[in-house]
């Protein structure tokens, strides 16, 4: 009986903790009924904001308001490009017999809007002093040269079997670096990949085809779609093809045509050149003195009797 003396105390202490929590749950209880209507008013305004929470809670059932299945807005499609030339024609001739002026007229009105140097593509005074200057020192500096690459080493014994420095392809060239500069075919990728193109195309075809009607017709054909695929267009790049199937000098050239004398006179003359033209074009402006007191040239409108009207 002494032994189990601290076991029975223990028993009954945990038993008289039990009614102690029974106890004092019932009075927490009977408090908070006792409690007055504050609190009821307390939960009644917390409801509004549980409904306002609830408006931005975002819910895994679709809205009524909102088909769940509802179909995604479309992308706009890609701008159309530039119409044709042939488009850009028949257009015009279509606008002129609308407005019933005839072809004659329509023909006589475009021609005097270009010639009398108006409206957006409207050329200063600067822009053609310096076009003019940077094609003549172009020009004359391979003139120069062309009296004297006969001495040069190594590629002065090409020039002596007939190989000339005032290639066709320079004077194309010439004409978009100093005259339109900001055209896509005269873009470094452009210059760079379209030589390349024809002249590895046209050497290509020489070699197994030899110099024949068809091998330059086959020639210019493939150029143009390698250009096209590669997104290279390089109009003296044609050049290229047509003189190496007629020349027996650049034939004798072999693979060496591919860097000498094109595209190294470009990269070394040309190219440098055309740069510094172009600073000056876009830091040392002028225009006729006439320009000055006539509206801006924005305010011009080109003849629109021979091309589409745009929206």
């Amino acid at each position: 009986m002494p032994a189990c003396q601290p076991r029975c105390r223990t028993i009954r202490n945990v038993a008289a903790d039990r009614e102690t929590s029974s106890a004092g749950a019932g009075v927490e209880s009977d408090a908070l009924r006792a409690l007055p209507s504050s609190t009821s008013t307390s939960a009644a305004g917390a409801a509004p904001a549980a409904a306002i929470a609830a408006t931005f809670t975002p819910s895994s059932a679709p809205s009524a308001s909102i088909p769940a299945s509802a179909p995604a807005a479309s992308a706009p499609s890609p701008p159309a490009g530039p119409a044709t030339w042939d488009l850009q024609l028949l257009a015009g001739l279509r606008n002129a017999r609308l407005r019933g002026g005839g072809v004659a007229a329509a023909v006589l009105s475009y021609m005097g809007g270009k010639l009398s140097n108006s409206g957006k593509a409207r050329a200063t005074a600067s822009d053609l002093a310096w076009s003019f200057l940077g094609m003549f020192l172009a020009v004359l500096a391979l003139g120069l040269l062309n009296q004297h690459v006969r001495q040069w080493p190594v590629v002065g014994q090409w020039h002596q079997q007939g190989l000339g420095l005032l290639l066709g392809s320079f004077g194309t060239l010439c004409v978009l670096i100093f005259g339109r500069p900001e055209a896509e075919a005269v873009r470094l990728w452009n210059l760079l990949a379209g030589h390349v193109i024809a002249t590895a195309t046209v050497l290509s075809l020489l070699h197994v085809l030899g110099p024949s009607v068809f091998s330059r017709s086959l020639a210019m054909a493939a150029m143009l779609a390698a250009m096209l695929l590669t997104d290279s267009v390089h109009p003296p790049g044609g050049a290229l093809v047509l003189m190496a199937v007629d020349s027996a000098a650049i034939q004798r050239m072999d693979w060496w045509f591919m860097i000498y004398p094109s595209l190294t006179f470009t990269l070394a003359l040309l190219l440098p050149l055309g740069c510094a033209i172009n600073w000056l074009k876009r830091n040392v402006k002028f225009d006729f003195p006439a320009a000055a007191s006539a509206p801006s040239s924005s305010h011009y409108s080109q003849p629109s009797e021979l091309r589409p009207k745009t929206a």
